[in-house]
């Protein structure tokens, strides 16, 4: 079984980050109550694992 290219799994990480970054923080943003710092290791702690175990296991799938 090969790996995917590099280049094509860094370019379709940072297509499925963009979005998840400029929306997510905002809607945290709503529930932490204006503290910066919450507000981030939230919207970390809610990016990541979408990112490591739903996104990116169905885009190795897809360009296997």
């Amino acid at each position: 079984m090969k790996a995917p290219n590099r280049h094509l799994m860094a370019f379709v990480t940072f297509l499925s980050l963009v979005p998840m970054v400029y929306f997510v923080p905002d809607f945290v943003a709503q529930y932490t109550g204006g503290i910066k710092w919450l507000n981030v290791v939230v919207s970390v702690g809610i990016i990541v694992p979408i990112i490591s175990y739903i996104i990116m296991p169905l885009t190795i799938k897809f360009f296997k």
